[in-house]
């Protein structure tokens, strides 16, 4: 919303910026370039601290900010966790050795079998093969992992991410430790 009175108007935008202070909004454009840096634009999803003002509605729906920002957030691509590849590449590969054994088994036991137990028996190869715990024993390895990041006070919400937390050498945020534009600039490096 464009403010056009303004009567002392503070707003609140740390959900759309990360700042903790209120802004003073005036009906005076600041900043032509930039929606977020002006003073005389108030945003959907922001509280009114102090003051009045006045304003006309010029987008709505996905094309304001908050409507880029939920468009920007279901458009994101993730890509899978080395741990998901690797599981992902282990079962495939417990697959074909399974259907390649039941296979052989199936075309075996011909010579002492007769048809339904062949099946049986071939449908059996096949059902051995498949690793029963491999799921607990990751989710029990990640969790513990989870754990052991919780005593050092990290907040770990998905269980792949510690595997992918275990890789990183550097995390970028800014000074709030929300990322507000989806990119980042070096601009100063040290070591």
């Amino acid at each position: 919303m464009r403010i056009t009175f303004s009567e002392e108007l503070s707003v609140d935008n740390s959900s759309l910026t990360g700042e903790s202070e209120p802004v003073i909004l005036t009906d005076e454009c600041t900043n032509d370039n930039e929606i977020l840096e002006t003073k005389n634009v108030a945003f959907f999803g922001t509280l009114v601290k102090a003051g009045s003002g006045e304003g006309i509605v010029f987008l709505c729906g996905d094309d304001t900010v908050i409507g880029k920002i939920a468009n920007m957030t279901a458009g994101a691509v993730t890509d899978e966790t080395p741990i998901a590849k690797e599981i992902s590449r282990f079962v495939k590969l417990i697959t074909i050795v399974a259907l390649v054994l039941g296979v052989t088994f199936f075309a075996v036991g011909f010579i002492y079998y007769d048809v339904i137990d062949n099946i049986v028996f071939a449908i059996g190869i096949i059902v051995a093969n498949v690793p029963e715990g491999l799921l607990a024993t990751v989710t029990v390895s990640l969790t513990l992992t989870a754990k052991k990041m919780a005593s050092k006070q990290v907040l770990v919400k998905n269980l792949e991410a510690v595997e992918t937390l275990g890789s990183t050498t550097c995390i970028c945020t800014d000074k709030t430790g929300t990322l507000t534009k989806n990119s980042m600039t070096v601009t100063d490096l040290w070591y």
